[in-house]
């Protein structure tokens, strides 16, 4: 699927400045994470030692700080990222276009017309939203940086909370990741074909509603689109039953953390931990790392349940629906 896509971008003229986008937004959640981290250390370590003077100063420091690392992400959301998405949908509507206006007769009516619209619409929609729809692709690449550096400097800070951490979440997302959600494209794949035959009845009951009238066909049309409706309504409750047991997985890995650090907090205050600034900045670290495995998970699950509109794109483009 990657390799498909990294040629599509190619293709579309679009791969540098998807790149580029990618690598400069990739290190805000890490900073953010780091700025959190020193900004409370400092804060409690002023406080256990009574210094009040420089309190208001380092607040100030941060605050700036903070505002520079929103404003820096908001201009390369707004000069770059929203640039890319707008060419990259752009692009794809054209070449998909380009596509049917170049095929063969015979293959545009191997597909009906509802299924045509859907691919049109619905289908493109999804492929973009694939790469970049909120907490897909982009959103996984750059939790997995933070996930990466975060646990780095949580390592050195305190091994043993990293290990227990890991071992406890690492399950969890793989089991949500793996086998919870591998079904949620093929549910959403037949979703969409069961669309495009709800969508195929609408010229008929548009253009055609008195000659439906006239042969007494008012039930049968209504029976028609009652059926897809609810075999469609079926395959997007299972999609939505696999999405809810993977946020059961999610909330599980996360409350386990949070009564992991209460357990470990204590014992380890005093020997691996000498003040509670310390133990406060790991916390954060380690905040960064969960989040981090958080969004990797939704992303994921994101991208399974836009899977089946962007390989059903990606299949005119490849000419693979003649064949289906």
């Amino acid at each position: 699927m990657f390799k498909k896509l990294y040629q599509l971008l190619r293709e579309l003229g679009v791969l540098r400045l998807f790149i580029v986008s990618l690598l400069l937004r990739a290190p805000f959640d890490f900073l953010s994470t780091v700025l959190s981290a020193n900004l409370i250390s400092r804060f409690i370590r002023l406080m256990e030692q009574g210094e009040k003077e420089p309190l208001l100063p380092t607040f100030w420091l941060f605050l700036l700080l903070s505002l520079l690392l929103f404003v820096y992400n908001m201009t390369i959301w707004a000069t770059i990222s929203m640039k890319l998405n707008l060419l990259l949908l752009s692009r794809l509507r054209k070449k998909l276009f380009a596509h049917i206006l170049s095929s063969e007769y015979a293959d545009i009516q191997f597909i009906s017309s509802g299924e045509w619209i859907n691919r049109m619409n619905y289908d493109v929609d999804r492929l973009h939203a694939y790469m970049m729809g909120p907490v897909t692709f982009m959103h996984l690449f750059i939790a997995l940086v933070n996930l990466i550096l975060s646990s780095i400097i949580l390592a050195f800070m305190n091994l043993e909370l990293l290990v227990v951490s890991v071992v406890i979440t690492v399950p969890l997302m793989l089991l949500s990741c793996i086998v919870v959600v591998r079904k949620i494209p093929a549910f959403k794949k037949r979703a969409q074909e069961k669309f495009g035959e709800y969508t195929n009845w609408a010229e008929p009951i548009l253009r055609a509603h008195q000659a439906i009238s006239i042969f007494d066909g008012k039930d049968l049309v209504l029976k028609k689109v009652e059926d897809t409706s609810l075999s469609m309504l079926k395959e997007n409750m299972k999609a939505h039953r696999a999405m809810a047991r993977s946020k059961f997985l999610n909330t599980l890995s996360g409350g386990s953390g949070y009564i992991l650090l209460l357990a470990l907090g204590g014992s380890m205050m005093g020997e691996a931990i000498d003040s509670l600034a310390t133990l406060m900045k790991i916390t954060q670290y380690r905040a960064g790392v969960m989040q981090s495995v958080f969004v990797i998970n939704r992303s994921v699950n994101n991208m399974k349940n836009n899977r089946a509109g962007a390989e059903r794109t990606l299949e005119v483009f490849e000419n693979r629906h003649v064949k289906a």
